[in-house]
């Protein structure tokens, strides 16, 4: 990687969803080109950003924002152009990360009203590092509930994730932009910083280099040994609204929160579909579909102005990950450990910026789906690829990570590693072919949103819309599909000539033919993804009751 790091402010359509398949011919030649079965252990960094949608970097050709930092991660490692949320909601996506599975295996959602069994969390991706010898860490922010105590108690108050990581510096839930000022994150309470990058950066700081100082009064902070590899978690709240719109410019903010961009503002643009609220005329989702209403904290994208400036803070908090990426190079280099430590930047999934009027998240078109991924290896010095293309999602993180570590992925995890994408080589070429289909799914009931499946390929992307009034338990709405409840809506994108979604052709007769192969594969990939097992969660029977 180039050193020095600046720190900035101070139809293909398959019918069979293809896996990696290999042979030993191409692993041997694979791991002739790079050493990956070395003896030293790589260190694991993954770097979570919040509600962060593709298109908001520099490399990713954004004509405002300044994320140097972010842009030396993808200049030096692998960009996926086309890398997706398959559930555009936060405790959903983050625990796909996490398991490499699927929501509509995995089970949890904010209406699910569930929580991981202790079986299920041994088989995340941090667990099994964990099981194979690494310390593991985890700054910044949870949104995936784990595990029952013997209290009963189960998800965030069951204390079960924070102890089985061997360093926490972390909270449960939305961090805010000012962490200290809600009661919830007491852990950050002796932080000499006020804002959330800054907080979790005194984090990073002290993983890094244990400060005694820093560690009073938390005796659960254990120093990271240096004999032992490492995987650490850094999970931001922000670009998210739940901090962004906490900004306040205050006196102690740092100048990045209160002046950056503020200058080119006029060079911020809405989308090309943007719609104002009082310009709708004709909804995108029928209404009898989706009544179109939304949780008031996207209520920004009503009007042009409070749309750039939201805009603007989001690119301001977007800088201070960029910031706090920047030092984390400085110490990987400064401790000699930059050539043997991964480094994955990614979000949990995009936002709707009012596209056809449109506000939030959990919708299936590509500003929600859509997420900026690089995936960083220094021990790939030749034949790497510098960019896929190929459609990739956050379910195939956990996969990779333990491929490239070396360690066994289990059979249950249904994402695939990434490893074969990151090399450019005739042997993967020739024995390796990636899937053709991505599934995405909403499952999330509680905003006025329906439930959504879909279908995305290179070229086209299938979406259908069931009947909220059929809403029903969380477990029964996972195999409502399967058992034969019908869309009550459907829609057919042709990505190649449509990127903006903005033309529904379904009823076009030239695309019958399309439409029949995508409803098949809908109805197959839902089923296959759901399985024929229990959902591995802890459930409250008090709280589930629809």
């Amino acid at each position: 990687m180039n050193r020095n790091p600046l720190i900035y402010f101070g139809i293909s359509l398959a019918l069979g969803i293809a896996g990696c398949s290999s042979n030993s011919d191409s692993e041997n030649t694979l791991n002739k080109d790079v050493d990956f079965q070395a003896a030293t252990k790589p260190n694991v960094i993954v770097i979570l950003a919040d509600d962060m949608r593709a298109g908001v970097t520099g490399y990713e050709g954004h004509p405002v924002i300044q994320t140097p930092n972010i842009d030396n991660l993808a200049e030096n490692g692998t960009v996926f152009s086309k890398s997706f949320a398959t559930s555009a909601v936060c405790t959903p996506s983050r625990t796909s990360l996490l398991t490499g599975l699927y929501e509509r295996r995995h089970g949890i959602n904010f209406n699910s009203k569930s929580s991981m069994t202790e079986e299920a969390w041994s088989q995340t991706y941090p667990m099994l590092l964990k099981e194979a010898g690494y310390f593991v860490g985890w700054i910044g922010k949870n949104h995936t509930p784990v595990g029952k105590n013997e209290a009963g108690k189960i998800g965030y108050d069951s204390g079960v994730m924070d102890k089985s990581f061997d360093y926490w510096y972390a909270s449960h839930g939305h961090l805010g932009f000012y962490p200290k000022e809600r009661k919830k994150h007491a852990i950050f309470k002796n932080a000499q910083a006020d804002t959330q990058v800054e907080i979790l950066e005194e984090g990073l700081d002290n993983f890094m280099e244990p400060n005694e100082a820093f560690k009073a009064g938390y005796s659960f902070l254990d120093s990271r040994p240096t004999d032992k590899p490492f995987a650490l978690m850094i999970n931001f709240n922000v670009p998210h609204g739940n901090s962004t719109s906490r900004m306040e410019l205050r006196e102690t903010d740092l100048d990045l929160y209160k002046t950056a961009y503020r200058d080119q503002i006029d060079e911020i643009k809405l989308p090309e579909t943007y719609v104002a609220q009082k310009d709708i005329r004709s909804p995108k989702i029928p209404k009898n579909v989706y009544n179109g209403k939304f949780n008031r904290g996207y209520d920004y994208v009503k009007t042009p102005k409070a749309l750039k400036e939201r805009k603007i803070r989001e690119m301001q908090a977007i800088s201070g990950i960029d910031k706090l990426i920047g030092k984390l190079l400085v110490h990987l280099d400064e401790q000699g450990i930059a050539d043997n430590t991964i480094i994955v930047f990614t979000s949990d999934h995009g936002l709707m910026h009012g596209q056809f009027g449109l506000g939030g998240k959990v919708h299936l078109y590509e500003p929600s789906v859509r997420v900026p991924l690089v995936v960083y290896d220094p021990r790939i010095k030749h034949k790497k690829a510098n960019e896929s293309n190929e459609l990739v999602a956050l379910v195939d993180i956990a996969p990779t990570l333990l491929d490239l570590t070396n360690n066994e992925i289990p059979s249950e995890m249904q994402g695939q590693s990434l490893k074969p994408l990151m090399l450019e080589n005739s042997a993967i070429k020739a024995h390796k072919y990636w899937r053709q289909e991505l599934f995405l799914e909403n499952m999330m009931t509680i905003q006025n949103y329906p439930r959504m499946e879909g279908v995305r390929t290179q070229k086209w992307k299938y979406i259908r819309y069931f009947d909220k009034k059929k809403d029903q338990s969380y477990a029964n709405m996972s195999v409502a599909s399967i058992n034969g409840e019908k869309p009550i809506y459907e829609e057919l994108f042709d990505l190649e000539n449509d990127p903006n979604e903005s033309n529904n052709v379904i009823a076009a007769p030239e695309n019958a033919e399309v439409v029949a192969l995508l409803r098949a594969k809908n109805a197959t990939l839902v089923k296959d993804l759901r399985g024929d097992k229990p959902l591995a969660t802890h459930v409250s029977k008090k709280r589930n009751k629809h």
